[in-house]
């Protein structure tokens, strides 16, 4: 088969990065490997963080702007139909990968020729809209804004306490609110903080202690836990991008 899209590349964007509204020529798919940003297009604004994976049509005109950490960003042309229908015609985020899915995809993305193509089928079928949910209460957004922010060193059941909260209810009301419990998410919140440290000249030691992570090889086992490589293997691939491709 003579076309073998996609060939993914790995994007860093810098963080506070501002986007302004454009449209992307082909339509393409991207999956957040760290940090995050806010999106606006027609549909209004929405917050989309790491482990999901976005489908944008040709043509849709977005701006974006990149969190307090920056962001890394897998992206790539769908591959084709054989009956020459667009793959995606209606944008649409899903809700977080399961890490099994992120740590045998991932690898295979970022290769060349069919074993991506296969991979990206794959993704493609696991990409589906995030239910409709309640707005969170002030208190659970306060919190999960303090784990995005300073996910390390505050212990839970701390956190728990100063929001009036007993730790279990915690993490129910997490759990419902935002697809995942407070413990899973500090851990991607660590792993996105000294990613997105490291794809800017950080020092893997020093991203790993300044995100929370006991030691470097800490951050480099959950690295590998969630995206089945070793972070200098993701960092060496992402390309510095600064403004509208």
């Amino acid at each position: 088969m003579s076309d073998l899209r996609p060939a993914a590349r790995l994007k860093r964007y810098a963080p506070g990065v501002d986007q302004p509204a454009h449209a992307h020529e082909a339509a393409h798919i991207s999956l957040v490997v760290a940090g995050g940003f806010s999106e606006t297009d027609s549909r209004g604004v929405r917050t989309v963080s790491s482990g999901r994976t976005g489908l944008r049509p040709e043509g849709l005109r977005h701006a974006v702007r990149f969190g307090a950490a920056g962001a890394m960003v897998l992206t790539f042309e769908p591959p084709p139909r054989p009956d020459g229908r667009p793959v995606v015609s209606e944008p649409a985020w899903s809700p977080v990968l399961p890490g099994t899915h992120l740590r045998r995809l991932t690898p295979m993305l970022l290769e060349d020729g069919e074993t991506a193509r296969e991979a990206a089928w794959d993704l493609l079928a696991l990409c589906r809209a995030a239910p409709a949910r309640p707005r969170p209460d002030a208190w659970l957004r306060a919190v999960r804004e303090q784990l995005v922010e300073s996910p390390g060193p505050a212990r839970l059941t701390d956190i728990a306490h100063r929001a009036g909260r007993h730790r279990v209810y915690l993490g129910r009301a997490f759990l419902a609110a935002f697809g995942e419990t407070p413990s899973v998410f500090r851990r991607r919140a660590m792993l996105d903080r000294a990613l997105c440290l490291g794809a800017h000249g950080v020092p893997a030691a020093l991203a790993a202690a300044e995100a929370g992570f006991a030691d470097q090889s800490h951050f480099t086992r959950a690295c590998r836990d969630v995206f089945g490589l070793p972070p200098g293997r993701l960092i060496a691939r992402a390309a510095q991008v600064a403004s509208v491709q």
